[in-house]
């Protein structure tokens, strides 16, 4: 049972929301391999992989049962090969077949874990094993240079689809990404937290030291101290380029004599979320970028990419792929940012995201994106994916617990 299913503001908040429920009921599909249904907030039926990890908050807090969430990681475990990869849509395309599904889904056991008490569908000697593989996967097989930091094979994979300064195009694989790397801290961790409740202490050890590893390496290796900002870790340090789009994207910051690839994106906040920044880089990261109207801290933030960043376009521009994450906001990487904030004690700039989020949100509507620069919804329209947790945020703002926390089972 939804441990949130009678609270009482959460009751009230939901019967404001009834169109919203009515519309997140489009997003229920069945996949054809496995005949389990399962939400997703794309019209188009993709089950996108870090997408389902806020979709998942959002039905905990409308009080939805627990059987899509749980559904949408199993069909993704149910596609694992046996080298570990799992293609990181449902269904997939030959895009995405050789790109690895993102790094959510301990994360997302954990959720059902803690709302539901529920375990036994994922703690079992048919799926624990395959999600072990699967983070394996991205540990041993996504780190091509051996420097412990994992890489995206594209900017589409990332989901920042257009951001190609940092991360390149199709199978470009040279972006140590700030974003992939926390991401897999907190899933090395959430992992770890399941392996606990699953009985096996010494293998919760064991990726427990590997997140504080990891977390160090994002510390010193993607940190840059003159500019006070983590950047994406450039692959092609040292080493020649992989594909014909290389030439390209070496003119653009991802130079072979550079360590760092020097693009400001909103995706190093997860730096916060995933709590491996110090407190003086913390600092500055919300000093001098975060809450800088220069940067970040646009007429309807956050922005995707700095808005000094040249390639900071209202339009998309000529050979961008995919979604527009330039001067846009985007609510799931405002979640990622407040949760940061919050993390760290700024507590009245954590309400001063949510306030502008949520106000964005209920003026423009529920859509994918959001201009950063005159607040336009833009997308697809209506929306019923991740935007939604918006409307969630002035209830986070009254409550001490963190939806996001990864403490142990049962805490």
């Amino acid at each position: 049972m939804n441990r949130l299913i009678d609270e009482p503001q959460l009751v009230k908040l939901r019967a404001s929301l009834a169109a919203e429920n009515e519309l997140m009921q489009r997003g229920i599909f069945t996949d054809l391999d496995t005949g389990r249904d399962y939400f997703t907030g794309y019209a188009y039926e993709t089950l996108y992989d870090w997408d389902q990890y806020f979709e998942a908050i959002i039905q905990i807090y409308m009080g939805w049962p627990s059987d899509y969430i749980k559904n949408g990681v199993t069909i993704f475990l149910n596609h694992q090969r046996n080298s570990g990869l799992i293609s990181r849509s449902v269904p997939s395309n030959e895009m995405h077949d050789p790109e690895h599904v993102k790094p959510f889904l301990a994360q997302i056991g954990l959720l059902v874990a803690q709302n539901y008490g529920e375990t036994d569908w994922i703690l079992n000697e048919h799926y624990f094993p395959r999600l072990q593989r699967y983070l394996d996967y991205w540990l041993e097989e996504m780190d091509e240079n051996g420097n412990g930091l994992s890489e995206w094979m594209s900017a589409p994979h990332s989901g920042m689809d257009n951001q190609h300064e940092r991360a390149g195009y199709w199978g470009d694989r040279f972006c140590e990404g700030v974003d992939l790397n926390a991401y897999l801290v907190r899933e090395l961790r959430a992992f770890a937290a399941l392996a606990v409740a699953y009985g096996k202490r010494h293998l919760a050890d064991t990726y427990r030291q590997t997140a504080d590893e990891l977390a160090e390496r994002i510390r010193t290796l993607l940190w840059d101290e003159e500019d006070g900002f983590f950047y994406d870790g450039n692959g092609r340090f040292h080493n020649p380029p992989r594909s014909q789009h290389a030439g390209w994207a070496s003119t653009l910051n991802a130079i072979p004599n550079d360590p760092l690839i020097r693009v400001k994106s909103v995706s190093a906040f997860a730096a916060l979320w995933a709590e491996v920044a110090t407190p003086a880089q913390t600092r500055r990261m919300i000093v001098e970028h975060l809450f800088n109207p220069r940067e970040f801290w646009s007429p309807y933030p956050i922005a995707a990419l700095a808005r000094s960043e040249r390639w900071y376009s209202q339009d998309r521009l000529p050979n961008d792929l995919g979604c527009n994450w330039r001067a846009k906001t985007w609510i799931p990487t405002n979640y990622i940012a407040y949760h940061g904030l919050r993390a760290y004690g700024y507590r009245e700039l954590a309400t001063l995201v949510a306030h502008y989020t949520h106000k964005l949100v209920l003026q423009a509507g529920n859509r994918e994106y959001y201009d950063a620069e005159d607040g336009r919804g833009q997308g697809l329209n209506p929306f019923w994916g991740w935007s939604l947790l918006a409307h969630f945020l002035p209830y986070e703002e009254s409550r001490e617990n963190d939806m996001t926390s990864l403490g142990e089972v049962g805490e």
